[in-house]
């Protein structure tokens, strides 16, 4: 099964708890947690995360884009996330944070940017559940998907070990994600292709028999 996960920070951000939820029935909700440090963008802390479980009971994944993303992980875990993918360019020691998340009881995972080779991700992939690849990244063009991580999901899917899964997020689109399923994608985490529909739930569905179509096409 493909799996989709809306994005709420690409909402209406004056509105977190009605866009949450608009797509409950998904049952998936991501979170990209910014400090304006690690990277350039500021979204929203763990009190906003506590928050939102007033509006939503989806399962919450959390995207750690921090400079001390370790410092997150109890209170995080006390709100209600279950999956917690840390950056590799901003962990010290990228074994210890994955650790720290799976022994307060949740689903580790590794990001990579994308400037970052695949190749590095494999050392700590044995830790890891699932590796989240950003397919974009900021630039003087804008902040689009980057036709290259096809291949870097390919590389990944075959370095990986069995049962790592593969996560992509940045300018996903209804065009590539069929491209990206059948490069061995997991789960895409899509936001303005989701909460710009008048049925975001429905869309998501909609997005989801698409990749998995394409997936089982590519027999990956």
């Amino acid at each position: 099964m493909f799996l989709i996960l809306p994005s709420l920070a690409s909402s209406n951000l004056a509105a977190l708890g009605e866009q949450a939820a608009r797509v409950r029935s998904a049952g998936y909700l991501h979170l990209d947690i910014e400090d304006g440090n690690f990277s350039p963008g500021i979204t929203f802390g763990p009190d906003t995360v506590k928050l939102l479980r007033d509006y939503t009971d989806a399962e919450l994944d959390a995207h750690l884009m921090v400079t001390d993303p370790e410092s997150y992980i109890e209170e995080l875990r006390d709100y209600g996330v279950r999956s917690i993918a840390v950056h590799l360019e901003s962990s010290r020691y990228p074994s210890r944070a994955l650790n720290k998340i799976r022994q307060a009881g949740m689903r580790p995972g590794l990001a990579l940017n994308y400037k970052t080779p695949v190749a590095e991700a494999v050392p700590y992939a044995d830790l890891a559940e699932y590796v989240l690849l950003l397919t974009n990244e900021s630039d003087c063009a804008g902040i689009k998907f980057k036709p290259y991580s096809l291949d870097r999901v390919k590389e990944l899917r075959r370095l990986a070990p069995a049962g790592c899964e593969i996560w992509v997020d940045g300018g996903v689109t209804p065009e590539n994600l069929p491209l990206l399923a059948a490069a061995g994608a997991d789960r895409a985490v899509m936001g303005r292709a989701v909460f710009s529909a008048a049925d975001p739930a429905a869309r998501i569905r909609e997005l989801a028999a698409l990749a998995a179509a394409a997936k089982e096409e590519s027999h990956v």
